[in-house]
């Protein structure tokens, strides 16, 4: 009897011991994932180079088929280290700057050739004064300008609250062509930033870099003088990526992009800003 007492209170015994150790085990688990989720957070990527083709990413991602496509097929299998961990950033940089430092690469003359079609065909660009024009264009004022008109006759006429139907457009040297624009400002007249759809601008002013250096008509380090003319016009009017690109989407359709395209660049979007092979998790705007 005094055996079989013993036994149970030995059974007991390890029985509270496991069960602590599973406890102490699962416990310990989930303080190291908060550690690393804290950690994760705590990673900043500061890159000189690399930032300004982030202003224009989402053209970038939408021409690698996604954001799950960018980030498992391409940035995943350059990235084997853990955020926080001293080789994390610097791969990161790495795997950003192979497939978004001028994604488009000059040399092929067949690329060549649609670089030079593109800007002609969407930008009326066909030689190096149209182009820098055209860029200084979107940089200094834009579709922006436009928006900015309109913001105001919204201003001083009701805001949200205007009836377009009332004001004098003459008094604004507008026309009934302008209404659409003016009732999109109005349908979503709180969803903007105070930066209005500069990030409309300053994304297809990058872009057309990008395609310019294919084309040609720019050698890499004139294209990079005229990139890193850019963040400081993002930086003065944004302090975060969700801002950032929520203009650029709201600009697109300002312009009258394609209700199909404007879902998948939102989409798009949506999926590219988070995640841990997104450096947009880890670099800041500003």
């Amino acid at each position: 009897m005094k055996g079989m007492y013993t036994n149970i209170i030995a059974a007991i015994s390890l029985l509270a011991f496991t069960a602590a150790g599973c406890n102490n085990s699962n416990a310990g688990k989930e303080e190291q994932k908060e550690k690393t989720v804290a950690t994760a957070e705590a990673v900043t990527i500061k890159n000189d180079e690399l930032y300004p083709f982030m202003l224009a990413g989402v053209y970038f991602v939408h021409g690698y088929g996604g954001p799950a496509q960018t980030f498992d097929g391409l940035i995943k299998p350059s990235v084997k280290s853990e955020p926080g961990t001293e080789g994390f950033s610097k791969e990161m940089v790495a795997a950003y700057s192979r497939y978004f430092i001028f994604p488009f690469k000059p040399g092929d003359a067949a690329g060549e050739k649609d670089a030079k079609a593109t800007l002609a065909d969407y930008w009326n660009v066909h030689n190096v004064a149209e182009l820098e024009k055209t860029l200084t264009w979107l940089l200094d004022e834009g579709h922006q300008t436009q928006y900015a008109q309109f913001r105001k006759v919204l201003d001083e006429n009701g805001g949200a609250s205007a009836d377009i139907n009332t004001i004098d457009l003459t008094k604004y040297k507008l026309t009934k062509k302008d209404l659409p624009g003016i009732q999109f400002v109005k349908d979503h007249y709180t969803a903007f930033s105070s930066a209005g759809i500069k990030a409309w601008d300053l994304a297809r002013y990058i872009n057309n870099i990008c395609v310019a250096y294919q084309a040609g008509y720019f050698n890499r380090g004139e294209a990079m003088a005229w990139l890193m003319k850019a963040p400081q016009a993002a930086q003065s009017r944004y302090s975060n990526w969700s801002a950032y690109f929520n203009d650029f989407l709201l600009g697109r359709e300002f312009w009258g992009g394609g209700e199909s395209d404007n879902a998948t660049f939102k989409q798009e979007v949506a999926g590219m800003l988070e995640g841990k092979y997104s450096i947009y998790t880890y670099m800041p705007v500003k």
